[in-house]
């Protein structure tokens, strides 16, 4: 059995449950430790979101695939910079579980990894752990938007400024 108590008690998401709780979050099943190199995918946007994603350590970048300047092609933009401790793969939390990113390996990286179906279950049978991790969730999410928001802001600054 994969032991990943130390990473869900830094983890934003867990942060409102106590030892208790998390450690039934620890005893699910389908725990695993992936590794990934640098130039590794772990998912592709658009894809059916099953699992959930911890990262124990390393640098993940997410991107999400946009339009290019030509109408065939098409760029990945990074979004946001995942880091020790911080999840990804939410989307397989809530429906339609449809991956809204792609997650590509930039440092050497050790991901823990637990089913999204079996997570799901813990939380519908334990709504006041599931209402912690909701709030969490949405903590992530929010600082997602925010981050992004602030990107496209400072690069339509840039972009009049060249003008």
């Amino acid at each position: 059995m994969v032991n990943v108590v130390p990473v869900l008690k830094r983890c934003e998401v867990f942060v409102g449950l106590d030892d208790g709780d998390v450690q039934k979050i620890a005893n699910l099943s389908s725990w695993q430790r992936n590794t990934y190199k640098p130039g590794d995918y772990v998912f592709r946007q658009d894809a059916t979101a099953n699992y959930f994603y911890v990262l124990e350590e390393g640098e993940i970048s997410l991107l999400v695939t946009v339009q290019a300047d030509s109408p065939d092609s098409t760029k990945d933009v990074p979004v946001d910079t995942v880091t020790t401790g911080d999840i990804f793969g939410w989307s397989s939390l809530v429906a339609p579980h449809s991956l809204t990113m792609s997650a590509l390996c930039i440092k050497p990286s050790t991901v823990l990894i637990v089913s999204g179906i079996e997570l799901v279950g813990l939380l519908d049978c334990n709504p006041a752990i599931g209402y912690e991790v909701m709030k969490g969730l949405v903590r992530v999410i929010g600082a997602r938007f925010r981050d992004l928001r602030r990107r496209f802001a400072n690069e339509g600054k840039a972009k009049n400024s060249q003008r």
